[in-house]
């Protein structure tokens, strides 16, 4: 039984022995191409994951693989707000000789290059205060009519208003030429239009008193008109009534159409 007991030992030997002959012979065998040892694949882990990507080379435009896009040399223009012009007075919004005579056919009106003179309550009754522009003209019938026309701008609506309401009451008090003894004022028209923002016809009337009946009457009518940051002033002056009501209020719808 020894003996057989040892054989077997011998026989067991002997098979480990040649196990390990053939693992040697399989670890000093030569990789085909292409192919990896067993021993040499890394076993999946945390430590072993890939960290970085793809290794291909970037593109610019990665719907044109292999193209480069220039960067573009013109500048970025941001865009600017158009500026806002001032608002300028025109010759073009004066009353004109032509519609002067239209207006009050009875007369041969014409308009000259001369300054119009002062009118009967003064050239405070031609404007407000913080004028920011001013356009005038002169109109006479070379006898013994006589006026103008004075256009006044302000900086806003709510200027020009107020230098309308100022001119309105500087004409309702008229004391810049009180008339003269032998003759009294009295108001003959003080009515409202539809004109513009607003308009105002406004009439005063010098008459002889009983005193010196010899002395000669005057009509001194009045029209004053706002139309946005305008104020346009028409005052005339002529021995009798003045200009016929219908006419005056004609020359002064011409004239408040031409500030529109």
């Amino acid at each position: 039984m020894s003996v057989g007991g040892w054989n077997t030992r011998v026989a067991v030997a002997t098979g480990v022995a040649m196990m390990g002959l053939l693992l040697v012979a399989c670890g000093n065998k030569e990789p085909a191409a292409g192919e990896v040892p067993a021993a040499s694949v890394p076993t999946a882990t945390a430590s072993m994951t890939p960290t970085v990507g793809s290794t291909a080379e970037p593109v610019d435009n990665p719907s044109e693989p292999g193209t480069t896009a220039e960067p573009s040399k013109k500048p970025t223009v941001t865009p600017r707000p158009a500026p806002v012009k001032p608002f300028r007075l025109s010759s073009s919004m004066l009353l004109t000789g032509k519609e002067m005579a239209k207006g009050d056919p009875s007369r041969h009106w014409q308009a000259n290059s001369q300054t119009p003179l002062a009118p009967i309550c003064g050239l405070a009754s031609t404007r407000g205060d913080k004028v920011k522009g001013v356009l005038s003209r002169h109109f006479t019938d070379e006898l013994e009519a006589d006026g103008g026309q004075w256009i006044t701008r302000y900086s806003d609506e709510r200027a020009a208003r107020a230098a309308y309401d100022q001119i309105v009451a500087t004409i309702k008090s008229c004391k810049a030429f009180s008339p003269g003894q032998t003759h009294a004022r009295k108001m003959t028209e003080n009515r409202t239009l539809s004109l513009g923002d607003r308009t105002r016809i406004l009439r005063w009337y010098d008459y002889a008193l009983p005193s010196d009946p010899g002395s000669e009457n005057g009509g001194f009518p009045y029209a004053v008109t706002q139309q946005g940051k305008v104020v346009s002033v028409l005052a005339f002056s002529e021995m009798g009534t003045g200009i016929e009501p219908a006419n005056f209020e004609r020359v002064a719808r011409f004239a408040a159409a031409r500030l529109n």
